[in-house]
């Protein structure tokens, strides 16, 4: 009997389950209220997470997935994950896989794996892309590309790249699916979407089948793009290294040009379109800043910056994040208007990344004979850690990516990273009702049916929030009713107001 109570405690004490919102001994003058716990099991994925408020028959928590699966996290090139970060420069794995010279894909994470381009370790005549663990650093395969200076794009288990070809991988072996034939090595990281995989080639932009790679449409636009692509609302952005061509809005449908913008100060180089509400927001490698409507192509506004940067700016709640390449200065600008909120004195090629309240970079062409990672306060720009590796002269010109609490990052020293101290899961709701009045939240996680980790806190609830009363709770119908695909469902309020919908689905439903 002691030996299996000391198993159960072994179990517990190597697992743990934080409760981070609500908060613990919070008084909240509202019954709705947001609800994140992040769960930390030996770097491998609980099999379930539940939560019971007030002795109430347990609820399961869906987890929030953070994978970043592309470069800049999403095809809006936000660099922004809300997975934890870390919060000093513990070293979790670091893999040798890469080299000394123009280490510039940023890793991609998804489900469980690290996916990294090396820029310069293989022979003379290729690059080697390596499928790593994510929590280990262990190499899953490897694949020689032939040249390759961009990220990846995981979608469906499928891994897509361009090189000297634009290829289709199976993200879980390796395995050729299919090659183009088109591709580039300046030529972007992959865009798929709809079934269809968009792709730079030198001055072309490619649509392709993502199933079988073949071509569905190509538009010349006269002159090389050297940056990453961005998509918004049926639209492809393009940004060329020619200030006559400027940025390009591309149908996706047909691959039409649907405007254009000259207006950049200089040209894009490396500089990738960021996209949120409508607006484009996109760096000039002469020192500008610019915003640009979406649909329109109409400039909204031009900062000028100091010279060199080179940088997608990471974008969250409406601030922008990134350094210039030549001049040691970080910035934080405000996206409504232009303006600089903070700068720090720092340098970088790549973008950043940013999350947990960091905003996570490498220095390029750093002043001593190594370069930092370093990791700033995203609300006053202040240093909160920093890691100086044994790099090369260039430094980083990589991007970070963030993932389940770690933070990966390719150097020139012959290392990919992974900072941090183990794989943290996020589990959410957007809202759960509690009661007015003091309230106990126990949070549980659960492996083989065993209860492993728990966390308890209490809070109190003062008054009602937004809610309906009874007897104006609204009956909704679904049509059509039954359906197979997709439903309308249409109500009409007597006043703007905050209006809650719960959509109840039945998965097993046998149609009898």
């Amino acid at each position: 009997m002691l030996v299996f109570v000391s198993f159960i405690i072994s179990m517990i004490s190597a697992t743990s389950v934080t409760i981070v919102e609500p908060v613990d001994g919070e008084t909240y003058d509202g019954d709705w209220l947001p609800f994140r716990a992040i769960v930390e099991n030996e770097n491998e994925l609980p099999d379930s997470v539940h939560y019971s408020l007030n002795g109430a028959p347990v609820v399961q928590i869906p987890r929030l997935n953070t994978d970043w699966p592309t470069y800049m996290q999403n095809y809006q090139n936000h660099g922004y994950s809300e997975s934890p970060a870390p919060h000093d420069n513990t070293i979790l794995w670091s893999a040798r896989v890469t080299g000394e010279l123009h280490e510039f894909p940023t890793p991609v994470v998804y489900d469980g794996m690290v996916f990294y381009t090396s820029d310069s370790i293989g022979t003379a005549e290729t690059d080697t892309l390596y499928a790593l663990s994510a929590a280990t650093g262990e190499v899953i395969w490897t694949y020689d590309t032939g040249h390759a200076d961009d990220a990846v794009t995981v979608v469906d288990g499928r891994l897509y790249t361009s090189a000297d070809s634009i290829f289709c991988l199976d993200a879980y072996t390796g395995d050729k699916i299919w090659a183009s034939g088109y591709g580039h090595r300046d030529g972007s990281t992959p865009i798929v979407e709809n079934g269809r995989v968009f792709c730079g080639d030198g001055a072309n932009i490619v649509c392709l089948d993502s199933i079988d790679g073949n071509i569905i449409w190509i538009t010349n636009l006269g002159e090389f793009t050297a940056s990453c692509l961005g998509l918004s609302d049926d639209l492809i952005f393009v940004p060329t290294i020619s200030s006559s061509t400027g940025l390009y809005a591309m149908n996706t449908e047909t691959g039409s040009i649907v405007w254009q913008n000259t207006d950049c100060p200089g040209y894009y180089w490396d500089s990738s379109p960021v996209i949120e509400d409508g607006l484009i927001y996109i760096c000039s490698i002469e020192g500008y800043a610019l915003a640009i409507d979406a649909l329109t192509g109409t400039t909204e506004w031009i900062s000028t910056l100091a010279e060199g940067v080179s940088a997608t700016p990471a974008f969250h709640q409406d601030r922008l994040y990134f350094a210039t390449e030549l001049e040691d200065t970080y910035y934080c600008l405000d996206a409504l208007n232009g303006s600089t909120i903070w700068t720090s004195p720092y340098s970088h090629h790549g973008s950043s990344g940013a999350a947990d309240g960091l905003v996570f970079f490498g220095e390029s062409y750093p002043t001593q004979d190594s370069a930092s990672v370093v990791a700033l306060d995203m609300e006053t720009g202040a240093e909160v850690w920093s890691y100086r590796t044994s790099s090369a002269s260039i430094g980083f010109g990589s991007s970070p990516s963030i993932t389940d609490g770690v933070m990966y990052y390719a150097c020139t020293d012959g290392y990919l990273y992974a900072f941090g101290t183990g794989l943290k899961y996020t589990y959410r709701e957007d809202y759960f009702y509690a009661d007015v009045g003091s309230n106990k939240l126990i949070v549980t996680s659960f492996d083989d049916g065993v209860a492993v980790a728990a966390d308890t806190i209490n809070f109190t609830v003062t008054q009602t929030g937004i809610t309906l009363e009874p007897s104006t709770r609204l009956s909704l119908q679904a049509c059509p009713n039954p359906f197979h695909f997709s439903a309308s469902i249409s109500f009409d309020l007597s006043e703007l107001e905050w209006t809650l919908v719960t959509i109840m689905v039945w998965e097993n439903w046998t149609g009898e």
